[in-house]
């Protein structure tokens, strides 16, 4: 008890030294904290983003669809699978869809999309694609022969609100399906990639397009909590209870996508602890400073009886005390930095693509990770740096402590 008072009260006898350390320590966690929360709050809009305005954090197809999509592989009695994924907890809401790979034609225009049969209804609870029209409309409730496209799509193919497509496809009775559509909508901006071929017509529609009775090729799911996808996608699938079936969440379904985020990611971890090495640096640094200047206290200490482990014990605690300050000081900082960029966040001039989207504000996000995880490192880091310092304050010789005074 009494080591532990006397490493409180060192802290206080040099206080320019300790001011020095503990900003070191108090800013490294400062920074730990918002480049977390930035990650965290960056990521979490991309996810947002990519699952929200169209993929859904979970979706359902027959067994083997998304590794050989194919206009083959029908659910039947999507309504009724549907009333029993709302059942499921965290669900939010759920839309059908259909998908083939169709030509469409414009004048002397062509190019190949992606069809694809939506609830107007459904869609607009479940994804953005309603609020991601740039020009025109969203599709009607009832079933007519509109079409929503992409911007890219319509300067390829020359067209604009009113004007008529031509789709051309295959139906699932093997027939060549044709149809004639008119623009209602066009989606997205020029330098927008994701989805680009990407065109919308009612599911009523698109059964009629491919033959198809009553069955559709997705069930798209939003959840009230996206962080839990993977446990409710395990979830509707024992509810569902049907081995044709696959319920797959957005990691699976956009697999690529979720690769290429977690590489990034482990990049970013890398950054951290290049970081880290450097405050430890800096931290070791400043305590070896102390053990050199105090290399006569400490001389002292052993003569009047103080046994080595005492005086490695106070070392060590004194750091830790230090830094257990400095976190404080830290993370007050890094919530309110984080807070700031929450609601504010930090425009970019030039947005940046990534995954198809356009990125153009950081935000951050206040997490338990950006709280616990630089309280951690920054504790970490300063009692591993201690240790050397404290054997070495440990095995001083009283006399030539004394001497060097």
């Amino acid at each position: 008890m009494i080591i532990s008072k006397i490493a409180f009260r060192n802290i206080f006898r040099h206080k320019r030294r300790s001011l020095l350390t503990g900003l070191m320590m108090a800013g490294g966690c400062f920074l730990f904290a918002i480049f977390i929360g930035m990650m965290d709050g960056s990521y979490g809009l991309l996810i947002d983003m990519f699952t929200r305005d169209h993929t859904g954090h979970i979706q359902v197809h027959r067994n083997g669809y998304l590794d050989k999509p194919t206009i083959y592989k029908i659910i039947d009695d999507p309504v009724a699978l549907g009333n029993e994924i709302q059942a499921v907890e965290n669900v939010r809401s759920w839309a059908p869809r259909i998908k083939t790979p169709a030509l469409s034609f414009a004048g002397i225009k062509t190019s190949g999309v992606q069809v694809i049969g939506i609830d107007p209804v459904l869609e607009a609870r479940t994804t953005r694609i309603k609020n991601k029209i740039d020009k025109g409309r969203f599709l009607s409730d009832e079933p007519l022969n509109e079409i929503i496209i992409g911007e890219r799509l319509a300067r390829v193919l020359r067209v604009d609100i009113g004007d008529k497509i031509a789709l051309i496809a295959q139906g699932v009775d093997g027939s060549i399906a044709n149809d004639l559509f008119s623009v209602a909508g066009i989606t997205g901006s020029k330098e927008a990639s994701y989805g680009a071929t990407s065109s919308y017509v009612h599911i009523q529609k698109a059964r009629e397009f491919l033959s198809i009775r009553n069955g559709v090729h997705e069930i798209v799911i939003i959840l009230k909590d996206h962080e839990r996808n993977i446990h409710t996608a395990s979830l509707i699938d024992k509810r569902l209870n049907n081995e044709s079936i696959s319920v797959d969440p957005w990691q699976t379904v956009e697999a690529q996508f979720y690769r290429a985020m977690q590489a990034d990611i482990k990049g970013n971890w890398i950054s951290i602890f290049i970081f880290t090495v450097i405050i430890a640096i800096g931290v070791l640094n400043a305590v070896l400073m102390v053990i050199l200047e105090r290399t006569n206290e400490f001389g002292v200490l052993r003569a009047i009886g103080t046994r080595p482990l005492q005086i490695f014990t106070m070392i060590v605690l004194e750091t830790v005390y230090l830094s257990l300050i400095s976190i404080v000081v830290g993370l007050i900082g890094g919530v309110i930095a984080n807070w700031l960029l929450s609601v504010y966040g930090i425009t970019l001039n030039e947005p940046i693509e990534w995954g198809g989207f356009l990125y153009d504000t950081i935000t951050a996000k206040i997490t338990l990770r950006s709280l616990y995880i630089p309280a951690a490192v920054i504790i970490s880091t300063a009692i591993l740096v201690s240790i050397p310092p404290g054997i070495r304050a440990a095995k001083i010789t009283p006399v030539k402590a004394l001497r060097s005074a």
